[in-house]
């Protein structure tokens, strides 16, 4: 396995998740997608724009719904998953769930195409998960547990509803920052050049921003199927097996060449992630879920 961007300090690839950091910090992230966005309006019109581009970021979280699980299921011509033909798994979904602590079951799906391949969406009683067919097909019941376990924990951590924040927070900035360009560039306003500058990167800035919580995601899901399977060796196991099919899925072309920079990317490698589970102590697995679970009705 390769190493990542050597050239880029190990400080900031664990802020930006491109190596485990320990602890989930995808708040901090936000925090700094929100604070790109408030300086970028904040230059361009004040107070007033700042308070304006605040309002409108709340409106479009209130007023944005999380795409429709059936549509997107739809979408990926993804077919739900029977359990007459498949009843070991509809089985592991409902323990996993249960310990997690979900309300719901989530309901499977079967993807078309080659690849092993796993998703989560929706929120609570509409949580989806699809599973594709290689998957299936080409895991030991043992690894595909743990790759259930990990879309579990996507599910428990409300991980759709995180990744509508920052997909809102980005739009919003790229919206502020074209617009300041456009004043720049066909105003009568005459900015310093730095603040040209500035304003085209802004954008970027706040897209390895968003990319970064979704790797972080990531880490915390991998956490959290190392504590739902009681340790991460089966977790571990999962993404060597998936690693070693996607590579042969590719023939002849380098694996890691056809994937884009870790910057861009919406997951850790799998050392990265391997690398994170190895560091977790014997003493947190449980107390991962324990700690976070819904209080008893």
């Amino acid at each position: 396995m390769q190493e990542e961007n050597p050239q880029i300090p190990a400080f900031i690839q664990r802020f930006l998740a491109i190596q485990p950091g320990g602890i989930s910090h995808a708040g901090t992230l936000l925090a700094c997608m929100v604070g790109v966005l408030a300086a970028c309006a904040w230059m361009l019109g004040g107070i007033q724009m700042t308070i304006s581009a605040g309002i409108a970021v709340s409106l479009m979280l209130v007023l944005t719904p999380i795409v429709s699980p059936d549509f997107l299921m739809k979408l990926l011509r993804a077919s739900p998953l029977s359990a007459d033909d498949y009843p070991a798994i509809h089985e592991m979904t409902h323990l996993l769930s249960q310990r997690a602590g979900l309300k719901h079951s989530p309901r499977l799906f079967l993807l078309p195409g080659k690849g092993v391949n796993a998703i989560t969406t929706g929120t609570d009683d509409t949580t989806t998960i699809a599973i594709s067919s290689e998957a299936l097909h080409s895991l030991s019941p043992r690894q595909m547990r743990a790759i259930l376990a990990h879309e579990v924990a996507h599910a428990w951590h409300g991980d759709t509803r995180i990744l509508l924040m920052t997909d809102v927070l980005y739009r919003a900035t790229w919206t502020v920052a074209l617009f300041g360009l456009a004043i720049f560039i066909f105003g009568d306003f005459n900015p310093p050049a730095w603040m040209i500058v500035l304003f085209g990167a802004v954008p970027t800035i706040s897209f390895l921003l968003q990319r970064a919580v979704i790797r972080d995601r990531e880490f915390a899901a991998d956490h959290g199927a190392s504590d739902l399977l009681n340790g991460p060796e089966d977790m571990i196991d999962g993404l060597l097996h998936i690693d070693q099919i996607n590579r042969k899925r590719l023939g002849l072309i380098p694996y890691r060449s056809t994937q884009p920079p870790s910057l861009l990317d919406t997951h850790p490698t799998v050392g990265a992630r391997i690398k994170a589970l190895r560091a977790l102590k014997p003493g947190t697995w449980q107390k991962f879920f324990e700690n976070r679970r819904m209080p008893e009705q």
